[in-house]
């Protein structure tokens, strides 16, 4: 009987012996998983020894490939020197690279720097010539060696010792988010003549550097990750026409210690504050290098006030962002839409145009990015600063446009609430929801007007929404929520639709995007007073003053349905015509193309 055998009997034997002791159960439990943890050591036996051995055939092979790199090395002929000057810019752990150069002004007076870590060694002394023979400061401006990790004693080896860490850097996609990547790590290292590769960027463990071209780029970027310094000076490079390459016959190690398995092929983490800062800076131009998308096409990212993607679903402005978003893909372009909790997510940091529906809170903007802001709700919360830190402002009323005008030196254009024409449309009715008056809307702690009017003129609403209790007998309350696929269905089943508007909205004339919704699917609907409805549906929603008011109008529309429903027939022509997000994207890319906000940066 073999050890696992064994282990497995005593245990069975335990969870017997408990069972007719229970005083031994305690003990039993404890002497039980003890069995198991031995069975398991005793089955795990020969698979550990096959690792072992696949570790050992590793380390040997790596070994091998060691000593071949030795061998390529020491066999390639010294390049002759050309008498330019190279002066060195050593990075300390914990310093810039900025910090660097400005620590080392002779660097000024050379015609190459030679940028690296202070960790980084040479494995032969002609490596530093043969990356200065590639840089003409004409047409190749920058070279990398193959950097490699070192090949430790016995004691404090790794996996990825001897193999490369770096041939140059790429900008890579994940979850829809620019990454950095080694696309050679974990390869085999040589040493080899040949000529140059163009590379995209190099990491910080070297990089030499025509000296008048890293002036001309700026000098040394700003970033608190040496890696994505050397990455963006490289980017700068290649922008104004020079080539970045590396040189197969040159190779140094990175003696950096590898944290984790991800970043033997992801070198700058991207989870980390200084990533972050960086796509903010650079973030549409990165993810279009690695993803590029046809001419005139936009990565839209939009952000609504919804505060996570659990309770979205119940959030209108969530519904009008994804038919906002459909639109906008029929003209070609690629969207995400984002609740605020994903407001800083890299994808949408690195879109082209960043559109911010603004509900109750304000998002901040990348100045790498195209920010837009849509006010469509709470006028009262925007303030100026906002509206100055926006490179384009939209508002969904004239008047409150008007406002901001005077308040903020960033464009202000009106762009209106809409609906989805091909959604909202008219449906059969459904009993469920025959009501002769019925109101679908939150309370949010607020007698609203139209409910109010309706309960003081002795009209008895059916009520669709939440926070209700308060104002109204219990049996006026239908439902808390009505899914926004249902929407067409209740809306269509009414006899009259009430409608409101929150205090600043109606002060300020936004027009609620019930009234687009309703009036598509030919709802008889009667509104609160604004003068904006009348001017935009040409009588074809009615609106009422106080509650005499509106219980005539319900009245006569309940008498004569037939003509009220054909008034809300036209409605439809009308929203039809002008007022579906269709229309909206058209003006949005409009808007965008007229302030320049469309003109990308290259990658």
């Amino acid at each position: 009987m073999n050890a696992g055998n064994r282990a497995r009997r005593r245990a069975e034997a335990l969870a017997r012996r408990a069972a007719r002791r229970p005083r031994a159960l305690f003990a039993a439990v404890r002497d039980h998983r003890s069995a198991r943890a031995a069975a398991g050591t005793s089955r795990s036996t020969f698979e550990r020894a096959a690792l072992a051995r696949r570790a050992a055939a590793d380390r040997k092979q790596r070994g091998a490939d060691w000593a071949r790199l030795l061998a390529d090395l020491e066999a390639l002929p010294a390049p002759p020197a050309d008498g330019r000057a190279i002066v060195t810019v050593a990075v300390e752990r914990g310093e810039t690279v900025a910090a660097a150069f400005a620590r080392t002004p002779e660097s000024g007076d050379a015609d190459l720097v030679c940028l690296m870590l202070a960790t980084t060694t040479a494995l032969e002394p002609a490596w530093l010539a043969r990356l200065a023979e590639a840089v003409d400061g004409a047409t190749v401006v920058a070279a990398a060696p193959t950097a490699v990790h070192p090949l430790r004693g016995s004691t404090r080896a790794t996996p990825h010792d001897g193999r490369v860490r770096a041939i140059g850097l790429v900008v890579d996609v994940a979850d829809d988010a620019p990454i950095l990547r080694a696309p050679d790590a974990g390869a085999a290292p040589r040493a080899v003549p040949g000529p140059p590769e163009t590379i995209e960027g190099a990491s910080a463990t070297c990089l030499l550097v025509d000296r008048r071209a890293l002036e001309a780029a700026g000098g040394a970027p700003e970033s608190t990750d040496p890696d994505i310094a050397c990455f963006e000076l490289a980017r700068q490079l290649r922008a104004r026409g020079g080539r970045v390459v590396s040189v197969p016959s040159a190779v140094v190690v990175d003696n950096r210690p590898v944290r984790t398995r991800r970043s033997l092929d992801e070198p700058v983490p991207s989870d980390t504050m200084a990533w972050r800062g960086y796509v903010d800076a650079h973030g549409p131009a990165l993810l279009r290098a690695a993803s590029p998308l046809p001419a005139g096409t936009l990565r839209i990212a939009i952000t609504v006030a919804a505060p996570n993607e659990k309770v979205a679903p119940r959030w209108g402005d969530w519904h009008l962002a994804e038919a906002f978003a459909r639109a906008l893909g029929k003209l070609g372009h690629v969207v995400r839409v984002q609740t605020f909790d994903h407001s800083d997510d890299l994808a949408g940091r690195a879109s082209d145009v960043h559109v911010v529906v603004r509900g109750l809170r304000s998002v901040r903007r990348s100045p790498g990015q195209a920010h837009v802001l849509w006010v469509i709700s709470h006028p009262e919360h925007v303030s100026e600063r906002e509206c100055d830190d926006a490179d384009l402002v939209l508002v969904a009323s004239e008047r409150f446009a008007d406002e901001l005008r005077t308040r903020t030196r960033t464009p202000v254009e009106v762009m209106l609430q809409a609906t989805d024409i091909e959604r909202f449309s008219p449906r059969a009715p459904d009993s469920r929801h025959t009501h002769d008056v019925a109101v679908v809307a939150k309370s949010r702690d607020v007698f609203r007007p139209a409910v109010q009017a309706a309960i003081e003129s002795g009209l008895r609403p059916a009520i669709y929404g939440s926070g209700w209790e308060q104002f109204v007998d219990a049996d006026l309350l239908v439902a808390d929520y009505v899914a926004n696929d249902q929407l067409p269905v209740v809306y269509s089943s009414v006899g009259v639709l009430l409608s409101d508007h929150w205090e600043t909205m109606n002060a300020w004339g936004f027009v609620s995007n019930r009234l687009f919704d309703a009036l598509a699917c030919e709802t008889t609907v009667i509104s609160e007073d604004q003068p904006e409805v009348d001017d935009l549906f040409e009588g074809t929603v009615l609106t009422f003053r106080n509650a005499v008011d509106l219980r005539a109008l319900v009245d006569t529309a309940l008498a004569d349905r037939p003509a009220a429903r054909a008034r809300a027939a036209h409605g439809r022509v009308l929203v039809a015509q002008r007022h579906t997000f269709d229309h909206r994207a058209a003006q949005l890319v409009d808007a965008l193309h007229r302030h320049g906000l469309d003109r990308v940066e290259a990658g």
